[in-house]
């Protein structure tokens, strides 16, 4: 009985111990890692080791960056925004000079754009992207977004750029908005 509660140790020819685990009980490590001068272990928070509860992870993300973002001066009309899973992806790229997102291919072929929340048609995207591509190594301009943990990040920079293009107290620039003599670009609304 206490075997079926342990893993049954198996032995090979050359009398060497071997642990048989169900699958799902495995862990696995890709080099070999001497563990006993280690006096703390960390984790890294990218969903490897621990199950997050998804989207209410991200949604309490979202809520709390949008509330602090109005403590400190955002329009409180940006509370009426609420998380929805169904639109934020892992590997997009926010244009930080047009206030875009990006879903590109390995090469840097934009496969869809959207402003806000609304996506861009091919003439729409030429515009802006005159060969519908772009050099992803300019991370002074692009940044990609591509942990689980980016994706409260990336809702929160579509319901800003949407609020502000839709509100009509600021004025659509082609690189930020303007409110009288405040200008904001989409650059520091992403930092």
């Amino acid at each position: 009985e206490e075997e079926d509660a342990m893993d049954v140790h198996l032995y090979s020819s050359n009398d060497e111990p071997k642990v048989k685990r169900d699958f799902d009980k495995k862990v696995f490590v890709n080099r070999s890692l001497t563990l006993e001068s280690i006096q703390c272990y960390g984790f890294d928070m990218d969903y490897t080791l621990a199950m997050y509860k998804s989207p209410d992870y991200e949604s309490t993300g979202f809520e709390l960056l949008r509330d602090r973002m109005v403590s400190v001066g955002y329009p409180h009309e940006l509370l009426r925004y609420t998380y929805d899973p169904s639109f934020p992806t892992r590997g997009v790229v926010v244009d930080t000079s047009y206030g875009n997102l990006l879903k590109v291919d390995s090469n840097g072929n934009i496969l869809v754009c959207c402003h806000g929340f609304h996506f861009l048609r091919e003439g729409d995207v030429h515009f802006y992207y005159p060969n519908k591509f772009i050099q992803r190594d300019d991370t002074e301009r692009f940044y990609i977004l591509n942990t689980l943990f980016n994706l409260s990040e990336t809702y929160l920079y579509a319901c800003l750029v949407d609020f502000f293009t839709r509100c009509t107290r600021y004025a659509n620039l082609e690189k930020g908005f303007q409110h009288g003599d405040l200008f904001m670009s989409y650059r520091s609304m992403f930092q």
